[in-house]
């Protein structure tokens, strides 16, 4: 965005008017689209608010005003910089859908690695008892309940056989401008964190290995997995921390800019705290 604005300068020569412009363009474009989205968001909820059609008439007047301005400002002022605010924004857009693109493919590459994992042998009873603490603990940090936790739940086993008794599941929801969307956002994104990790300790039990969990709620997953694994080991003392990380078979440039590195993040935190923990990688072709 930096180079787009820096390129905008130039080529108005920092004449205003055709900043102003520019700027408008864009300005009406996410007042369109805000407007566009709250109107479908009350639409699609009638059922569970009151008063939904007056806030739906709001919006969608909101968005008829907006877009007749947009309309109206791409038309008249088109040669005076609006073609260029339409080339970069229609640019920026396509980006973000290749994006996007990647990153459903990389899911659904995941979940065909739970598929794999589906059917996983079960112990003959699911009580596998209460986590000893003087017993070597396992603490897996895991997302949502899928093809990555699962793989590397199972890959501790593989990797250490026979030396592990305990598994405590870390999982943090993180808060965010996307999935913070009402007051009980918080509310909604703990239970769904608490579910996940309870799908996770049937897991365990079902391998026949007592398991317990910890979750957190923050807005910086490297600093709450760092508080969580303290709280771990007040209770746990023999605990070694295990995360799964995508790895590719052939990583190009862009992957290493699209998957962040969280699970190397945290390793840094703990390790400098003295603590061990490994990165156990998933592949993906």
């Amino acid at each position: 965005m930096s180079l787009a604005s820096l390129a905008a300068l130039l080529y108005t020569g920092g004449d205003v008017r055709h900043i102003v412009v520019m700027y408008s363009i864009n300005v009406f474009l996410t007042f369109s689209l805000s407007m566009f989205g709250m109107g479908i968001s009350w639409f699609r909820t009638r059922r569970e608010k009151e008063h939904w059609r007056r806030r739906a008439s709001l919006f969608a007047l909101g968005f008829g005003l907006c877009a007749t301005i947009l309309a109206i400002t791409v038309i008249e002022k088109f040669r005076e910089g609006g073609w260029i605010t339409l080339a970069v924004t229609g640019s920026l857009v396509g980006f973000c859908f290749v994006i996007r693109r990647h990153y459903r493919a990389t899911a659904q590459a995941v979940s065909r690695l739970y598929d794999e994992l589906g059917a996983i042998p079960a112990a003959p009873s699911a009580d596998a008892g209460e986590p000893d603490p003087s017993q070597p603990t396992a603490a897996v940090l895991v997302g949502d309940y899928g093809g990555l936790g699962i793989h590397t739940t199972l890959n501790i086993f593989r990797a250490f056989p026979g030396h592990f008794r305990n598994l405590v599941f870390l999982s943090i929801g993180v808060i965010d401008s996307g999935g913070f969307k009402g007051g009980d956002s918080i509310d909604q994104l703990r239970a769904r964190t608490h579910e996940t990790v309870q799908r996770y300790i049937a897991l365990a039990h079902g391998l026949g290995m007592p398991a317990t969990a910890r979750i957190a709620i923050g807005t910086d997953a490297v600093e709450e997995a760092g508080r969580l694994g303290a709280e771990v080991l007040l209770q746990f003392k023999q605990t070694t921390f295990f995360a799964g990380k995508v790895i590719f078979q052939r990583e190009r440039w862009y992957q290493r800019l699209l998957h962040n590195e969280t699970a190397y993040a945290i390793q840094k935190r703990l390790q400098w705290a003295g603590q061990t923990m490994v990165i156990i990688p998933a592949r993906l072709r």
